[in-house]
């Protein structure tokens, strides 16, 4: 047993998940020990990642995957808000094993992992182009560390897209050399459930890669063979429907999807994006947060840097070589200069450079085929041009920064930047060093790779925290307070815009860091003339808006005036939860206004408005409701009318006996008439709504939701479903159950053959 146990860490791939996890971890180390097991980065893994990955945990556990979440924003189906995160993530499931707020002590480990699985995946796929598998294992730490991963480190959930595109690429080679429809299947089944955005790119480029690698003169063949590709591609998005389904209804109604401008608008870019790009072709990657050159911070995906080699060995593979695996390289390197080409894997949405780890395969599978069968001259060359083409950038940057072109600043941070320049060109020359020799030292490429890929994953950390805007200690104070709140009335948000307290505290609030919000939260934020791509519309900016989205309960970090309902103990000090007039989730309404007349009046009256009447749409305008609500016009609402009135109105009109959960919501009414009752509640189409066991219309008012009841005491339910998920399940059952059956038959094929 022993022996069987060595011998399999003797396995190539397993010398990858080995020494790409140690590099891992010792980088990560200094800085858990520092937290004191608590791991945290800066902007958007600590305002999105640790907290997103809670509230999914508590999402889950509420409702499964067809539920509601009320932790996102306002509210939003758990399916479409936490899909692009880490549904389907296997890590995720993983911390699953762990109570939800333990996230923040396991995540570091977590993010070693997806670096040693990385370089297990990719060292499978480089082992079938190189004779000697020693080869492949060099090429997986290149892959796991590349400066796309590096860059990314604050987006964690993109590395579950490194981890798992290796075996796409694996899966359509078996399907060509083995005809292994199987396995093919099954790995576009793991992408497409594992990030369905991340997964059409992979598509894109997999359509890509087909047509260099495979692409033949039997243009009949081919068709027939691509055919078949697309079978086996429709049946494992047809496995991965239940999510693929739900999330493709959900952006094809987001605002926030692209478009394509046309052919011309899309063929040039800026010159300040052609030398960024250029920049992160040359160079080490930068933090996202605070970039030395060019631009100061970017928050996109422009990583490529192969751990000290650079682009030393690619240019020296495409010198000599014109092969597939040259002219796509250079396919790739002019699309992403090409807004055209570049944004077509997002379907013109910008891309941002989120397909870079796809192209930074292709670089490191020629890297790695040039050591195996290395040519002096043709490396030699390549240095000699990659050194230049770093001086020659260098060159026009400072021009450009003497000359002041644009009014950019082209140099923010020259220390750091001459520092990445000379680091550079330093491992150019060790690379060039090590690669001319008669005999390639194997072991000493591998071992300053790996080094140069500890110091640089370091460094990425290092420079992350410094862009912390709140800090290690005051993030740990607000983790300990969410820790132990609880919301005493459930029909009120608690009046705070940070992720990481409502998610996990699990309690309805104003969260405002996410890129999945449902769309009609859009809508409503558009009626006060806002739009942002991920950050949510500030609901204390406006007069009376917190207030009518229920804003009742706030933290405060200092004894202050005003009804403290709890206090908290942290390692800062006591936190207070303090209490605010603000109007229920619910509450009867008793005229409209259309959202032409509201549109009508300044944006800072248009909460007040809201308070006074309900907005609806022409196209919402029955009869039935013009008889019942009176119309007010924009010169009606009494703007004179103190919000604390409106709050005072609205309480005594409020529905009774609220409740909640991640199924949707329950209350009893008791008015003395036929009453319309206003929902803060973001309108979807998975909401159904009965009253006393009978269903009534849903009316969507400027995002939020509206119903009428009758007069006297009744229950009303609203019950929500992810839309899409039925019909999603049966098509994932369907595919699935072909799926068994193509194994069925293929196990008796292979019987008769032998």
């Amino acid at each position: 047993m022993v022996d069987k146990i060595k011998l399999f860490a003797k396995k190539d791939f397993m010398k990858s998940f080995f020494i790409c996890f140690f590099i891992a971890f010792l980088s990560f180390l200094p800085f858990v020990i520092k937290g004191e097991g608590f791991f945290v980065l800066t902007n958007d893994f600590n305002d999105q990642q640790i907290p997103f990955t809670i509230g999914l945990h508590n999402a889950l556990l509420d409702s499964g995957i067809s539920g509601f979440s009320w932790d996102i924003d306002l509210g939003t189906s758990t399916m479409d808000g936490f899909s692009f995160y880490e549904l389907g993530s296997p890590f995720f499931w993983l911390s699953m094993l762990f109570p939800a707020n333990a996230f923040p002590y396991i995540v570091a480990w977590l993010f070693m992992l997806k670096f040693a699985f990385a370089g297990v995946t990719s060292c499978f796929y480089l082992k079938r182009f190189v004779g000697d598998s020693k080869w492949a294992v060099l090429g997986s730490v290149l892959y796991a560390f590349s400066g796309f991963s590096l860059l990314n480190l604050v987006f964690y959930h993109f590395h579950d897209a490194i981890v798992f595109f290796p075996l796409l690429l694996i899966g359509l080679e078996r399907y060509k050399e083995k005809k292994d429809y199987k396995f093919f299947i099954i790995t576009i089944f793991l992408n497409c459930i594992i990030n369905y955005f991340f997964f059409v790119g992979e598509v894109v480029f997999l359509i890509i890669y087909y047509l260099f690698r495979f692409a033949r003169k039997d243009i009949k063949g081919m068709l027939i063979d691509m055919v078949q590709c697309v079978g086996c591609g429709i049946l494992g998005v047809g496995m991965a429907a239940f999510v693929f389904i739900p999330n493709i209804i959900f952006i094809s109604g987001n605002p926030r999807t692209g478009s394509f401008s046309g052919i011309l608008n899309m063929l040039t870019n800026s010159l300040t994006e052609y030398m960024y790009i250029v920049k992160n072709l040359l160079l080490p990657n930068e933090t996202i947060t605070d970039i030395s050159a060019v631009y100061t911070s970017r928050f996109s995906s422009h990583g490529f840097y192969l751990p000290m080699i650079g682009l030393v060995l690619i240019i020296a593979y495409l010198t000599k070589k014109r092969d597939w695996l040259s002219k796509i390289i250079i396919y790739l390197a002019v699309a992403s200069f090409i807004p055209l080409l570049s944004d077509v894997f997002y379907m013109y949405s910008a891309a941002q450079m989120r397909w870079w780890y796809m192209f930074a395969l292709m670089g490191i599978l020629a890297s790695v085929r040039m050591l195996e069968e290395p040519d002096s001259a043709a490396i030699k060359l390549g240095t000699g041009i990659y050194i230049g083409l770093i001086v020659v950038f260098m060159v026009v940057l400072n021009i450009f920064k003497a000359i002041n072109l644009n009014d950019v600043n082209w140099i923010s941070n020259p220390n750091r930047l001459y520092t990445h320049v000379g680091l550079t060109i330093v491992g150019a020359v060790i690379t060039c060093v090590i690669a001319v020799q008669p005999q390639v030292n194997y072991k000493n490429i591998l071992r300053t790779v790996s080094i140069f890929s500890l110091g640089l994953l370091f460094s990425t950390m290092f420079i992350y925290k410094t862009c912390d805007w709140l800090g290690l200690q005051a993030y740990k104070q607000r983790f300990q307070v969410a820790t132990q709140l609880e919301l005493p009335n459930n029909q009120y948000r608690l009046n705070d815009t940070m992720n990481l307290i409502s998610m996990t505290a699990h309690v309805a609030g104003f969260t405002n860091q996410s890129s999945t919000d449902t769309n009609s939260i859009r809508d409503f934020e558009d009626i006060f003339d806002y739009y942002a791509e991920v950050v949510g519309m500030p609901k204390n900016d406006i007069p009376g808006l917190a207030e009518l989205l229920a804003g009742k309960y706030y933290i405060a970090f200092s004894n202050q005036e005003g009804l403290v309902v709890d206090e908290y103990d942290t390692d800062l000090g006591t936190v207070y939860l303090m209490e605010r007039g603000a109007c229920p989730i619910g509450f009867a309404v008793d005229s409209y206004i259309t959202m032409e007349e509201l549109k009508s009046m300044d944006v800072n009256s248009r909460a007040i408005a809201l308070l006074d009447s309900v907005v609806l749409d022409e196209d919402s305008l029955t009869e039935g409701i013009k008889a019942d609500l009176p119309e007010k016009k924009a010169s009606d609402i009494d703007l004179e009318t103190s919000v604390s009135d409106y709050v005072t109105e609205h309480t005594y009109g409020s529905v009774l006996g609220f409740n909640k959960d991640g199924h949707g919501m329950t209350c009893l009414t008791g008015y003395d008439e036929d009453t319309y009752v206003y929902f803060s509640v973001p309108y979807d189409a998975g909401w159904t709504a009965t009253v006393d066991g009978e269903k009534t219309d849903i009316i969507e008012s400027g995002g939020m939701m509206l119903i009428k009841v009758p007069a006297g005491q009744h229950n009303v339910v609203f019950k929500y479903v992810t839309p899409g998920l039925m019909v999603g399940g049966i098509i994932t059952g369907i595919s699935w159950a072909v799926y068994a059956i193509i194994i069925v038959v293929s196990k008796r094929k292979n019987l008769k053959l032998a």
